[in-house]
C-alpha cells in the first residue's frame, strides 16, 4: 500500500466558489511524503475540485447517505478549469501522468463521465491516430523503470486535450 490519502469537508465548504476547500488535508503511509494541511487556499485547488466531483460519481458510502447526495453537482467550469491547471500540473512534474491525465480530462470533456486513467487510456487510444505516446505512458505506469514518453509524445497527446478544455 502506498500510504492513505484522507480529505475532512465541511459540507459548506464544498460550494466554495473556487472549488470545493478542505479542512484537513492528511497523506500519511510508507510510500508518500507525510503532509498535514489546514488552509486550502496554501494548495493547489485543483485536486480537490477532482476528487470531488470523481466521488460523487464513484464513491461508495461506508455509512450514511451515498456520495451522490452528500457531495454538489459541480458546475463545468470549475470541473474545466481544474483539469486545465492538473494537466499543466503533470506536465512540469511527470509526462506519462500528462498523458494519462489528458485522456481522462477528453473522455469527461467529451462524455462528462469519470473513467479511471487506465479506461481512459483506452478510450483515448481509440480515437487518437498514433495510441504509442499512451501506451508508453501506460507502461511507465505499469513499471516506473521504463522509458519516458518524450516531450514531443506528450505534446501530441495533451495539447490538443488542452484545446478543448479552453472551449
Amino acid at each position: 500500500m502506498r500510504g492513505l490519502e484522507f480529505v475532512l469537508y465541511a459540507h459548506d465548504d464544498l460550494a466554495d466558489p473556487q472549488g470545493p476547500a478542505f479542512q484537513l488535508n492528511l497523506n500519511s503511509g510508507p510510500r508518500m511524503k507525510q503532509h498535514v494541511g489546514y488552509d486550502p487556499d496554501a494548495e493547489p485547488r485543483f485536486w480537490f475540485t477532482l476528487d470531488v466531483a470523481i466521488a460523487r460519481e464513484h464513491a461508495r458510502s461506508l455509512a450514511g447517505r451515498p456520495a451522490g447526495e452528500l457531495l454538489p453537482a459541480l458546475p463545468r467550469p470549475i470541473v474545466l478549469a481544474a483539469l486545465r491547471d492538473a494537466l499543466a500540473w503533470w506536465r512540469d512534474h511527470d509526462g506519462a501522468g500528462a498523458i494519462l491525465s489528458a485522456c481522462r480530462a477528453w473522455a469527461w470533456a467529451t462524455e462528462e463521465r469519470w473513467l479511471s486513467k487506465g479506461d481512459a487510456a483506452a478510450w483515448a487510444a481509440e480515437r487518437v491516430a498514433d495510441p504509442a505516446p499512451i501506451s508508453t505512458a501506460l507502461a511507465r505506469r505499469a513499471d516506473p523503470g521504463a522509458g519516458d514518453p518524450s516531450a514531443e509524445e506528450v505534446a501530441a497527446i495533451v495539447e490538443p486535450v488542452e484545446r478543448l478544455l479552453e472551449e
